[in-house]
């Protein structure tokens, strides 16, 4: 059973908000992460960072839609590398 569409409106609206809103993103692999471990990563990042999971597709029709919207922007290197079992980062601070 797959997401609603106002469930996917919501995602993409948020997503293309972290786009807008943060400076630094980087793609973190998610194999072998336990929902403990990563309630444990959310609350060490709380303030400084946000960690955006979802679908492949539907980050990557976000992020294509960022793209149509301002093009040549350094965001195109992210589509190839959304593969697996992987989410988003999404921060200002120091990497």
């Amino acid at each position: 059973m797959g997401l609603s569409r106002e469930r996917k409106q919501e995602y993409f609206e948020k997503m293309e908000e972290l786009l807008e809103t943060y400076a630094k993103i980087f793609i973190v692999s998610c194999d072998n992460v336990g929902s403990k471990q990563f309630q444990q990563i959310r609350i060490a990042l709380r303030g400084q960072a946000v960690v955006l999971m979802g679908k492949n597709t539907m980050m990557r029709k976000v992020i294509n839609q960022y793209l149509a919207k301002n093009p040549g922007h350094p965001y195109e290197v992210l589509l190839e590398r959304i593969r697996g079992n992987v989410g988003v980062v999404f921060t200002n601070g120091d990497l």
